[in-house]
């Protein structure tokens, strides 16, 4: 794992906490973490490999090790399925655990019940709470270390917890708290929001001391008093910790109609005036559970919050159960808006023809009917409807964007002429639209792929006279460069290039303009972070041994409550965000550099410190990394770059798509992958591991460097997939790779080639990365 370099240091600082008189029956206990299972003695070689691959933090590769022996009946023992199931454990194949080890005979007899502890765990994260209560149980009994019996004694409170046996559960937790004086306060909160007994819990309360568990404790009380069925005592206490939303869940679930209109007057009203992000959302969400037929007016209230809000889904929903002759001309329009959102176009171009605007909405109301029609796939009907709001509706915004659209439709036909003169007209058009910005600098790169220098300069340039805040600015000063170079202007291009570089450094287009000067990418200085301060140290100890004891929920508070409170001094904040990432908290980390970097302090603005780009471009794994890029022929900067763009170092993460770990690899992808590298075994939960991560991601990025003959066209192929870059290098120009990443259609596909190129001159600089 992410944080195996980190035991000792944890390790030494749980020993240094050690305090106070923490016992059991059996008298006083060391105040250790929970101490990982040692070596298995074992003839077999293999098995014996794989131990010391699990020991090293490689878990999948002593999976692979080990899952190959047990393909061989007498080779099939009780120690190769055990070591098979530790492995699964570390990467989190719980499935993997239970079916390796559920069924053996020997599971109380072998390894002082270490087995039943594997298959508690595995029946936790299946939610399977009474098999976890029943092999927890057959694992304490056979306990013999006292850290052993917390890890157990804990995993049987959370079986307990979950079949709501809260007595039982919230001994127990009290019972591993004395034994592990480093997760104690948080022990002792879930023994609090156990106990219904309100000076029991006030007793134990007044234990808790570190201020991540202490902040905990307001929220411990409300939710054990709604556990209690205390709903209107439950719902006073979320209201003073500010937790609106479930403050009227709760006082609706208690009123017996009596006060449910008034209860619905000040849902609205906070939904109206007060609520804000995922606390709207979440009062959405009791406001259409409460009150599933609203009245038309209260629908409409909450439906124009919702769609101002940006709620797309709970806009398109509530405006289609409010009757149409209460609908205003804004409104439509705004509904439109939300299916086109919520990916219904079709249903957005209808709703509006079915509908006679006033003037004032007319010119909206047509563009988002060519704008619905063309994501629906009608083509001719989008021209068509475009072509009119230019006809009728040209002194608009409206007018600009329906110019874009039509050259967007231009393009894509091949039609590059065409499309970059309706492009210059958008730019030009007043008054400008939202795409006008975007239309100057496409102009501007269809002048050039035509070879018209001077008239694509001219595009360039204009953006900075009429859009100098745009998104654009920057790359239009780097190609207004190119484009004056190759109109034969030499000294008005180094202007250019010149002045980016100043402006944005440690951009993309710096980079790029850098070259062209012939001078060194400009990158910020290799520097060494701080150590974290004490109670930083302190907090990760906590953070670790909840990791243990699958108490993912605390662990989280723990690492919030080291990125909230990193200090207000740089020294701080780099040693806290330092601290983070030699746990795997590498998000953390990177918002605590940013905040370095920005000169974002405390509550006031510090001095900007490079040192802070240390922890927005980290590094990990360094020397798997190196080994994986260097066996698939790949540069560690460009793999570090990937990373970096694709996941965040987060070895957990997982896209909307489906894709996952450090690498996102889809399971489909992985799995193929992994055959092909003859997987003993394949679980997508694999795909978490590090080191399958980089293992299949290193290949896949290979073979799109194979496949395609520049780095930008296989960055595109990674994100994108080959079949969208196949279509893209048909385009006009595209032989040049800058320009090929700037007629990609995708934004955001174009971005992430642009940003991991800039983050492999990042990774070279910061880590010294070599091919």
């Amino acid at each position: 794992m992410l944080n195996v370099m980190l035991h000792a240091l944890v390790l030494a600082a749980t020993l240094a906490c050690q305090q106070g008189d923490r016992r059991e029956a059996a008298g006083e206990v060391a105040a250790t973490l929970p101490t990982r299972p040692g070596p298995i003695a074992t003839t077999d070689a293999d098995v014996r490999a794989a131990q010391v691959e699990l020991a090293e933090g490689r878990a999948a590769k002593a999976s692979k090790l080990v899952m190959a022996v047990l393909r061989t009946p007498e080779r099939r023992t009780p120690e190769a399925l055990l070591v098979a199931a530790r492995a699964a454990a570390e990467w989190r194949g719980w499935t993997m655990v239970h079916s390796l080890l559920a069924f053996e005979p020997w599971i109380d007899g072998r390894f002082d019940g270490e087995a039943r502890e594997l298959l508690a765990r595995s029946a936790l994260e299946r939610n399977e709470a009474e098999k976890a209560r029943e092999h927890a149980s057959a694992a304490l009994r056979a306990a013999t270390a006292p850290t052993s019996r917390a890890v157990r004694l804990t995993l049987l409170a959370r079986a307990y917890d979950r079949l709501n046996q809260r007595d039982s559960a919230a001994a127990l937790y009290q019972r591993a708290a004395d034994l592990l004086p480093a997760a104690r306060e948080w022990l002792l909160l879930r023994a609090a929001g156990s106990i219904s007994d309100v000076r029991a819990r006030e007793r134990l309360y007044a234990k808790v001391k570190s201020s991540a568990a202490r902040a905990r404790v307001p929220h411990t009380e409300a939710q054990t008093l709604e556990r209690l069925g205390m709903h209107l005592a439950a719902a006073d206490a979320y209201e003073k910790l500010g937790d609106i939303p479930s403050a009227y869940r709760l006082r609706l679930a208690s009123d017996d109609r009596g006060q449910r209109s008034t209860l619905r007057a000040g849902l609205l009203g906070y939904i109206q005036r007060d609520a804000q992000g995922p606390d709207l959302q979440r009062a959405f969400e009791v406001l259409d559970a409460a009150f599933p037929d609203l009245d038309a007016t209260s629908e409409l209230i909450a439906t124009r919050r919702a769609a101002e809000a940006g709620v797309y889904a709970r806009a398109a929903a509530g405006f289609a159960r409010i009757p149409a002759a209460q609908l205003t001309d804004a409104d439509v329009i705004v509904w439109a808006r939300a299916l086109l959102a919520t990916g219904n176009p079709g249903n957005a171009a209808s709703r509006i023809a079915a509908r006679r605007f006033g003037a004032a909405a007319a010119s909206e109301a047509l563009y988002l009917r060519g704008l619905g029609n063309l994501r629906a796939g009608r083509a001719s009907t989008a021209r068509t409807n475009l072509r009119q709001v230019v006809a009728r509706h040209r002194a608009t915004r409206f007018g600009s964007d329906a110019l874009y659209l039509l050259a967007d439709m231009e393009s894509d036909a091949g039609r590059d002429a065409s499309a970059r003169d309706l492009l210059a007209q958008a730019c030009l058009n007043t008054p400008a639209g939202g795409y006008s910005d975007n239309a100057c600098f496409r102009s501007g790169i269809l002048s050039l792929v035509l070879g018209n220098a001077t008239r694509a300069a001219s595009a360039f340039e204009e953006i900075g006279k009429r859009f100098g805040n745009s998104a654009e600015a920057i790359a239009a000063l780097y190609w207004s460069g190119r484009a004056w170079e190759r109109a034969g202007n030499a000294e008005r291009a180094r202007e250019r290039w010149q002045a980016l570089i100043e402006r944005e450094p440690y951009s993309y287009y710096a980079g790029a303009a850098a070259k062209r000067l012939g001078q060194p990418v400009p990158v910020p200085p290799q520097t060494s972070l701080p150590t974290a301060s004490p109670d930083v140290r302190a907090a990760l100890v906590r953070a670790e041994v909840l990791d243990q004891l699958g108490m993912d929920v605390e662990e989280r508070y723990e690492y919030e409550g080291i990125e909230a409170h990193a200090g207000r001094s740089a020294d701080e904040v780099l040693g806290a965000g330092a601290g983070l990432v030699g746990q795997g908290e590498v998000v953390r980390a990177i918002r605590l550099g940013w905040r370095v970097v920005t000169g974002q302090l405390g509550d006031s603005a510090g001095p900007r410190d490079a040192r802070g780009y240390a922890l927005v471009y980290p590094l990990l794994l360094d020397v798997e990394l190196v080994a994986h890029s260097r066996a698939n022929r790949l540069d560690p900067a460009l793999v570090a770059a990937v990373i970096r763009q694709e996941s965040s170092w987060n070895p957990r993460a997982v896209s909307r798509a489906g894709a996952r770990g450090l690498m996102q690899i889809m399971p489909t992808v992985g799995q193929a992958i992994a055959r092909s590298k003859n997987y003993p075994m394949w679980d997508p939960a694999l795909l978490f591991d590090p080191g399958v991560s980089l293992e299949l991601g290193t290949s896949h990025l290979r073979a799109a460097l194979s496949e395609h003959s520049t780095l930008p066209r296989a960055l595109a192929a990674y994100n994108a997939g080959g079949s969208r870059v196949r279509r893209w290098i048909r385009r006009g120009g595209t032989n040049d790779p800058e320009i090929f990443i700037e007629r990609i259609p995708f934004v955001e596909t174009r971005d992430y080639v642009r940003i991991v190129m800039r983050n492999t001159e990042m990774y070279r600089a910061l880590h010294g990365l070599t091919r």
